[in-house]
């Protein structure tokens, strides 16, 4: 009899991006047997948030992301979005992750933590996690 299940399925990423450059990752999902996911026609929605770090016991301040389809997170000046957009989506298991060099320059310097998830037929899940930095750029 099995003793342990492993529901988690995340892949860590980390990223590592500079403050007023455009944003873009190009992602390919795949099933369990190798095959594109038809990401388009299966209607995915992605979703992807940039937290502080964690105090222990606590959960990281929401710093940017996606809250809702097309809803963006604030900046700290309460009416800046700061957040991503999933564009490119096909049936090939294709998606982009993208935000402008705008949106970027509102990005506070830093270390951060992220995940990225997906939600399809009602089930919601974490594909991929890790540390998300942003080095400060010195061009305006």
């Amino acid at each position: 009899m099995a003793t342990k299940a492993n529901l988690d399925v995340a892949e860590r990423l980390d990223i590592v991006c500079r403050r007023g450059d455009t944003f873009e990752l190009s992602l390919n999902f795949k099933d369990s047997e190798g095959e594109n996911i038809a990401l388009l026609t299966d209607g995915y929605d992605f979703f992807m948030q940039v937290r502080s770090i964690p105090r222990k016991g606590g959960e990281g301040d929401l710093i940017a992301g996606t809250l809702t389809r097309g809803e963006q997170s604030r900046g700290s000046d309460g009416a800046t979005n700061i957040g991503f957009s999933f564009e490119d989506i096909d049936d090939d298991g294709n998606v982009t992750v993208k935000s402008s060099a705008t949106m970027m320059s509102n990005f506070p310097p830093g270390v951060y933590v992220y995940d990225l998830q997906y939600t399809v037929n009602s089930r919601t899940t974490t594909v991929l996690k890790g540390s998300f930095s942003v080095n400060d750029d010195i061009s305006a």
